[in-house]
């Protein structure tokens, strides 16, 4: 091949190497990924109870029913001794809220403290997560991240982190490794919106957590 031939090709040749170098050498950013943390929504759950035992002579809520507070939910006639007049024992809620179980029917005697009802406000949830400690540093306070159900697949509830804990839930023996550090994890609690009724306490839920990695 004649050298004028040869020239061009070689000059293409080590541009096109030295233009490989220089992007090899280029910062590169990982997209970022999405990451699922999965738990089960919770209510603060209030039991109800008669301070005094005896007989349950009246009723007026059933379980999934909305109480206000104050609420007289059932009426209990304590026993006395011979010829004292009954005590009369209304137990109320002291909360706006829902009854999610009830344990007593008309007639039962109730026993002192134990509980006949189980209210909570469903328009107070929240939802525990576990992250790795790996993520851990990357959440924050106040951070809002969309919360999944398989109940409502359409939907995206939000979750807003209120707090985040300062110690682990689990430490293996000996944390040396990378590897054995991920299984160190945290516990990130969510307050989830007020919906109408759609999520309530019990019910698996996930949330994405998106971070870069």
């Amino acid at each position: 091949m004649k050298p004028k031939r040869i020239l061009p090709i070689l000059i293409l040749l080590a541009l096109g190497i030295g233009g490989w170098t220089y992007y090899r050498q280029l910062p590169t950013t990982a997209a970022p990924t999405i990451f699922t943390a999965s738990g089960t929504i919770e209510a603060t759950e209030i039991h109800l109870g008669a301070l005094q035992g005896g007989r349950v002579t009246d009723i007026s809520v059933k379980e999934g029913d909305k109480v206000q507070a104050g609420q007289v939910l059932a009426v209990v006639y304590a026993a006395t001794t011979v010829g004292a007049p009954a005590v009369k024992d209304l137990v109320r809620s002291p909360i706006n809220g829902v009854v999610l179980y009830r344990t007593v029917e008309m007639g039962e005697i109730a026993v002192p403290g134990a509980p006949m009802f189980t209210v909570a406000d469903l328009n107070r949830l929240t939802l525990t997560v576990y992250v790795p400690e790996d993520r851990y540093g990357q959440m924050a306070l106040g951070q809002v991240y969309p919360v999944m159900v398989d109940s409502f697949p359409q939907y995206y509830f939000k979750g807003t982190v209120s707090h985040i804990a300062d110690q682990p839930e689990f430490t293996p023996r000996n944390v040396q490794t990378t590897e054995s550090r991920k299984n160190t994890v945290y516990a990130i609690k969510l307050d989830l919106e007020p919906t109408g009724g759609k999520l309530k306490p019990g019910m698996p839920a996930d949330v994405n957590l998106e971070v870069g990695e």
